[in-house]
């Protein structure tokens, strides 16, 4: 579908309409001549780039094949932004230029030149407001993008690209802190003020205006890392993205021969070795809140460069995480401890736990669609996407931040003993909605080939009815399974060879169909466990399971 953007010509633009009151003044002819003031005629520094990027993803867009938000086009003879029928959230991914990092790895000639063609055709199209594709956060992104590749970009002489360019760049800075100045009331600020600090860094006639956003985005790294190193999200790819945001800046700020602020390295500090905390054996991260899998060796390159050699904590009380590591075996279990503002919750995973052996991953979340509005997006969300307790199909939620030194009604304990690990954890994710507790009990043998659980459901309230609840664990879709003669047992082997069984205390468990997209837009088919239960009254009921290596000789399925 073709639409008109506010106040600009029809264009063959395939972006859904809309038309606020914000829209139709930033889309005037009189606004976007208030963006324009002098174009500097180069930069004076160069950001840094952390993030690795893919040489091979570069050239799959020479042959016109933009893979971007799990979705890929095959265009020929047109520009990517009028690719018809992309959803909204390809889009976001084509406009804010992260890509523009797998052309400057690729590093050819053609590389560059092709490029900056992409760039000419962006400025040629949406030099002036377009609702979407200007808005903050995708501006700001941009932003990023384009100064840390504009050593990449630039020609070597003043010429016709360096100076359209830099008319966009500096417009697109001009809009952006207008925007965060006057009507931005977004909690977290991280991107859009490093944009504009990044910005102002390069502009020779910005030194003022430099100055004061890195003492805001100094100050937001604090409010952005709570005290125990996770990020306020609580998602661990948005964490890996803030590291990567510190190093490249830490980077930049040495090679313009300035001090590091104490606060940029004690971010930088504080945050790797919760990245180590929630890095899986095969190298990526856990899937909890909206994380999808990084690109391989991603997460490792960026430790490597980090320079902050902390060791993983065994838990995050204040991000509400538990790790329980034994052998080559790792267990995480979101606690929800500590509370989550209804800002800052996108996932209801609270009591979810996720199991590796090596580099094989067991037990996991479901992971995340790129737009948390679709049906896809809400269903990966939900409670039942995640390896936790789901009581009829209804969405648990996280307890607030306790006030006024209120008892955190999440209770957490664990215990070593000999290299085995205990952990218990209250659970109260259904007590506001359906007066049920949970209690999960987990045991982690010293060896990490022996887990076992127990876990407690417990109506608090007296009641007649029948309440029904599902224990799940969602398995990766690498797994093969089969379940023995008498249902009480199920067989798993793994992609490296290995056999495990799982057992319960359950005359049955339920093996059933599942989903897994652990690659933005990209699902695939799984299997989940499910033990079900009924609670009669207020008669507690507990279901014991198990999960156990076998050994060579029992291992075939």
């Amino acid at each position: 579908m073709s639409i008109a953007a506010v106040g600009s010509p029809l264009k063959s633009v395939t972006l859904p309409p809309r038309k606020s009151f914000l829209d139709f003044i930033f889309s005037t002819s009189s606004y976007a001549t208030s963006l324009r003031t002098r174009t500097p005629k180069k930069l004076i520094a160069n950001p840094v780039e952390a993030m690795p990027g893919d040489a091979l993803r570069a050239d799959a867009i020479f042959q016109g094949h933009f893979l971007l938000s799990g979705i890929e086009a095959k265009l020929t003879n047109i520009d990517p932004w009028f690719a018809a029928d992309m959803p909204l959230h390809w889009h976001y991914e084509l406009h804010n230029f992260d890509w523009l990092r797998d052309f400057s790895a690729n590093g050819s000639d053609a590389s560059v030149r092709h490029a900056r063609a992409l760039v000419l055709s962006w400025i040629k199209h949406f030099d002036t407001y377009r609702p979407h594709i200007w808005d903050a956060g995708i501006l700001a992104r941009r932003l990023i993008n384009w100064t840390r590749q504009s050593q990449f970009l630039m020609t070597p002489h003043e010429g016709d690209f360096n100076y359209k360019f830099l008319r966009s760049l500096r417009e697109q800075y001009n809009h952006l802190g207008r925007y965060n100045r006057f009507i931005s009331r977004d909690d977290d600020k991280f991107e859009t003020t490093l944009a504009l600090y990044l910005c102002a860094l390069c502009f020779p006639d910005t030194d003022g205006q430099a100055r004061k956003y890195k003492k805001q985005l100094l100050e937001q790294i604090d409010s952005t890392i709570l005290a125990d190193g996770c990020h306020t999200s609580r998602s661990p790819a948005r964490h890996m993205s803030l590291l990567s945001d510190l190093i490249g800046l830490k980077h930049t700020l040495n090679n313009l021969q300035e001090e590091i602020p104490s606060a940029l390295m004690g971010g930088i500090d504080r945050l790797a070795p919760v990245v180590r905390f929630f890095q899986h054996g095969d190298g990526s991260l856990a899937l909890f809140n909206g994380s999808v899998m990084a690109s391989e060796g991603t997460v490792d390159h960026l430790l490597a460069i980090a320079e902050a050699p902390g060791r993983p904590p065994h838990r995050c009380p204040k991000g509400g995480f538990e790790r329980l590591k034994a052998g080559r075996a790792l267990l995480l279990l979101e606690t929800g401890e500590g509370g989550r503002p209804k800002t800052t919750v996108s996932h209801q995973g609270i009591g979810s736990l996720e199991f590796s052996y090596g580099r094989d991953r067991i037990f996991v979340n479901c992971g995340a669609h790129p737009d948390a509005t679709s049906p896809w997006g809400k269903a990966l969300s939900a409670t039942a996407a995640h390896s936790t307790l789901c009581l009829s199909d209804q969405n648990a939620t996280f307890p607030q931040p306790s006030q006024n030194k209120e008892p955190d009604p999440v209770k957490v304990t664990t215990h070593a003993e000999g290299g085995n690990l205990w952990l218990e954890l209250t659970n109260p994710g259904y007590m506001a909605s359906h007066g049920v507790a949970h209690t999960r009990r987990l045991y982690l043998e010293a060896s990490g080939q022996n887990l076992r659980g127990e876990e407690v459901v417990t109506a608090t309230k007296d009641t007649a009815e029948t309440t029904e609840f599902q224990i799940r664990f969602h398995l990766h879709p690498d797994l093969s399974i089969s379940k023995s003669i008498g249902g009480r047992n199920l067989f798993i082997k793994t992609k490296n060879g290995d056999g495990w069984q799982f057992a319960s205390s359950l005359g049955d468990l339920s093996l059933e169909e599942g989903i897994y997209c652990a690659q933005a837009g990209k699902p695939r088919k799984s299997q989940q466990i499910v033990l079900r239960g009924r609670l009669h009254g207020n008669a507690p009921l507990s279901i014991k399971w198990s999960l156990k290596m076998l050994g060579e000789s029992d291992a075939e399925l």
